[in-house]
Protein backbone atom coordinates (compact mmCIF):
# COMPACT_ATOMS: atom_id res chain seq x y z
CA UNK A 1 0.00 0.00 0.00
CA UNK A 2 3.02 2.21 1.17
CA UNK A 3 4.64 1.55 -2.32
CA UNK A 4 1.74 2.44 -4.12
CA UNK A 5 1.41 6.06 -2.28
CA UNK A 6 4.68 6.40 -2.77
CA UNK A 7 4.85 5.54 -6.92
CA UNK A 8 1.37 7.90 -7.48
CA UNK A 9 3.55 10.88 -5.80
CA UNK A 10 6.74 10.45 -7.82
CA UNK A 11 4.71 9.96 -11.22
CA UNK A 12 2.87 12.83 -9.94
CA UNK A 13 7.03 14.84 -9.16
CA UNK A 14 7.40 13.63 -12.69
CA UNK A 15 4.32 14.79 -14.61
CA UNK A 16 5.30 18.34 -12.79
CA UNK A 17 8.97 18.62 -13.59
CA UNK A 18 8.35 17.32 -17.61
CA UNK A 19 5.80 19.89 -18.22
CA UNK A 20 8.10 22.68 -16.81
CA UNK A 21 11.13 21.75 -18.54
CA UNK A 22 8.23 21.84 -21.78
CA UNK A 23 7.12 24.71 -21.26
CA UNK A 24 10.56 26.66 -20.60
CA UNK A 25 11.66 24.86 -23.79
CA UNK A 26 8.57 25.59 -25.70
CA UNK A 27 7.28 29.18 -24.58
CA UNK A 28 4.69 28.89 -27.66
CA UNK A 29 2.65 26.05 -25.59
CA UNK A 30 2.15 28.26 -22.91
CA UNK A 31 -1.21 29.64 -24.56
CA UNK A 32 -2.45 26.42 -25.47
CA UNK A 33 -2.00 25.46 -22.13
CA UNK A 34 -3.55 28.05 -20.14
CA UNK A 35 -6.62 27.17 -22.90
CA UNK A 36 -6.50 23.74 -21.37
CA UNK A 37 -6.28 24.91 -17.48
CA UNK A 38 -9.53 26.99 -18.37
CA UNK A 39 -11.10 24.51 -20.18
CA UNK A 40 -11.14 21.81 -17.06
CA UNK A 41 -11.53 24.09 -14.58
CA UNK A 42 -14.51 25.37 -16.72
CA UNK A 43 -16.04 21.44 -16.66
CA UNK A 44 -15.18 21.06 -12.96
CA UNK A 45 -17.07 23.88 -12.17
CA UNK A 46 -19.66 22.93 -13.78
CA UNK A 47 -19.74 19.46 -12.83
CA UNK A 48 -20.33 20.42 -9.32
CA UNK A 49 -22.45 22.77 -9.85
CA UNK A 50 -24.97 19.97 -11.77
CA UNK A 51 -23.83 16.44 -10.59
CA UNK A 52 -22.70 18.14 -6.66
CA UNK A 53 -19.24 18.04 -5.04
CA UNK A 54 -18.69 14.22 -4.23
CA UNK A 55 -20.22 13.23 -7.29
CA UNK A 56 -17.63 15.24 -9.17
CA UNK A 57 -14.95 13.75 -7.19
CA UNK A 58 -15.74 10.36 -7.60
CA UNK A 59 -16.33 10.86 -11.26
CA UNK A 60 -12.17 12.30 -11.47
CA UNK A 61 -10.84 9.32 -9.39
CA UNK A 62 -12.80 7.21 -12.13
CA UNK A 63 -11.23 8.46 -14.92
CA UNK A 64 -7.75 8.22 -13.25
CA UNK A 65 -8.69 4.42 -12.71
CA UNK A 66 -10.03 4.66 -15.93
CA UNK A 67 -6.32 6.23 -17.77
CA UNK A 68 -4.25 4.26 -15.32
CA UNK A 69 -5.59 0.33 -15.76
CA UNK A 70 -5.47 1.22 -19.60
CA UNK A 71 -2.21 1.92 -19.91
CA UNK A 72 -0.94 -1.37 -17.96
CA UNK A 73 0.18 -4.02 -20.66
Amino acid sequence: MFKNILTIVAMILVITVVGSVLLDQFPTLQPIWNEFKEVVGSFYESSKVKYGVLTTVIFIVGIGILFASSTIK
